[in-house]
């Protein structure tokens, strides 16, 4: 006997059985994206209720057991179906994995492969890799010297794109970027060079002029990561040369 007419018989008649019944008969697309996702790039999983389900989708629980990720949707009973949920999987190694959607949407499935990791930038002895196998996007800083930060951004080939905002000398905010660099990675760290550059640009409250906006090569730097939580920063800009310690800035 089919699902609907399995929970629906006996019921009482009413409203309480029309929604019911509605929800017994909850169907959903399953959609993942990226369709062909690259080695540790986000993962997402986009759930689209049937028109005629009646659910609203305002959460889901997602657990992996293998290489299966199993997504247990939360909805309520609304007048027509809300629009799509996106969920976030996950970033993930190379590999095969299957995706599982349960009740009360399910249920469905949906496979996806990750690429191999993509080789980038050069190599200079000591280990066996151009590229670190740890992603180390996010915020960090020195809780010593609270006031300014550094903040990461490593996308799925492996470039690595850098702002720190700091303080120049008159003690005015500012902020410089690190990018078109490449990966040294040794047995113990990873090490990212790149150029930095200082950016001018239009005042954000007026009307944005693209031509206003420019940018300057001031200096070079290298971000070394002993391990996934903590690293240096060194630095030469307009002459003048440091080194800071950072480590992650807790935010989670």
């Amino acid at each position: 006997m089919p699902r609907f007419d399995r929970f629906c018989l006996g019921l009482s008649s009413g409203l309480t059985m029309v929604a019911l019944c509605t929800l017994a008969n909850a169907q959903a697309t399953l959609q993942i994206m990226p369709a062909s996702p690259r080695y540790q790039e986000p993962v997402y999983a986009r759930i689209t209720p049937d028109r005629m389900s009646g659910l609203y989708l305002y959460g889901a629980k997602v657990s992996m057991s293998g290489t299966g990720i199993t997504i247990v949707p939360e909805a309520i009973i609304e007048i027509g179906a809300g629009p799509y949920f996106d969920v976030e999987l996950g970033r993930f190694p190379t590999g095969d994995f299957t995706v599982y959607l349960q009740d009360p949407l399910g249920p469905a499935s949906a496979q996806f492969t990750v690429g191999p990791r993509m080789p980038q930038g050069p190599t200079n002895g000591g280990g066996p890799g151009t590229v670190p196998a740890v992603n180390f996007s996010g915020m960090w800083w020195n809780d010593l010297e609270p006031g300014w930060g550094l903040s990461i951004s490593q996308g799925a080939t492996n470039r690595l794109f850098a702002v720190w905002f700091v303080y120049n000398v008159a003690g005015t905010p500012t902020w410089y970027t690190l990018e078109l660099g490449g990966w040294r990675v040794y047995w113990n760290d990873s090490e990212y060079s790149g150029s930095i550059y200082e950016y001018t640009g239009p005042y954000f409250a007026t009307a944005f002029d693209p031509n206003k906006v420019a940018g300057t090569l001031v200096g070079t730097g290298t971000l070394t990561f002993w391990d996934p939580y903590r690293g240096r920063f060194d630095f030469t800009i307009a002459g003048t040369s440091g080194s800071k310690v950072i480590t992650r800035l807790p935010i989670e």
